[in-house]
């Protein structure tokens, strides 16, 4: 349930604010999204809605291999 932009941990508040700052300054930022797997997909789905409604649309899912 917590939110994190690299590896420094924000509010929902902060990060809105910083994808629509990145949006801003370039509109094809790509934002790498990374959850692990006990992140409800409703959840996924709500931070996907934030980062179209900052104007990026380009989103990367990053991923590990299951050990």
């Amino acid at each position: 349930g917590q939110l994190f932009v690299g590896d420094e941990k924000v509010d929902e508040v902060t990060l809105r604010e910083r994808v629509a700052q990145a949006a801003r300054l370039n509109p094809l930022t790509e934002v790498q999204l990374r959850a692990d797997s006990r992140v409800p997909y409703g959840r996924v789905a709500e931070l996907i809605g934030w980062v179209q409604d900052a104007g990026l649309s380009r989103i990367g899912f990053v991923t590990e291999t299951p050990r």
